[in-house]
């Protein structure tokens, strides 16, 4: 092993460059040339890459929904209001969605394509795919709500006023 290491050791590495640049040569001048030009390419793609400082640390952010001081009337506010804007952003989505499958539909019947038994499987589909997530919600509710008077009554209130 002391062997492997006599030969490969940094003094012995310096001795070897030392022989070979004072020996006589013609391509002496290029071949440092074509070091320096590697070696300086090398440097400067990695001066290049930045990474400069570590990135800033996460900002915080306390959501308010969780303060201690606020009434079930309040929480029940917020949880309509919070509701109802998914359900109008959800209702949006549908809409465009609704959109694009009209133009799909058009272009199916300007060309001669048969679209309405597709349209009407589509449908049936996500139809079907929408019970079957309201039920897991359902199920989820069901399994973990806790028992909350204010609550029961503001979804029999809702059941009651739904046309």
């Amino acid at each position: 092993m002391r062997a492997f290491f006599r030969n490969v050791s940094p003094r012995r590495a310096i001795v070897d460059f030392w022989q070979v640049f004072t020996a006589p040569s013609d391509y002496r001048r290029v071949g440092l040339v074509m070091a320096a030009a590697v070696t300086g390419t090398l440097f400067t793609a990695m001066a290049m890459e930045g990474g400069t400082a570590l990135p800033r640390p996460p900002e915080i952010i306390y959501f308010p929904s969780f303060l201690e001081n606020r009434s079930d009337a309040e929480i029940l506010a917020e949880n309509k209001a919070a509701t109802a804007k998914a359900k109008a952003e959800e209702a949006e989505e549908e809409a465009r969605q609704e959109r694009i499958r009209q133009m799909y539909k058009a272009v199916g019947d300007a060309t001669g394509v048969e679209t309405k038994r597709a349209y009407e499987e589509g449908k049936a589909e996500r139809e079907a795919y929408r019970k079957k997530v309201e039920a897991a919600r359902r199920e989820v509710l069901d399994k973990h709500l806790v028992d909350n008077p204010v609550y029961d009554a503001e979804m029999k209130n809702a059941q009651t006023e739904k046309p």
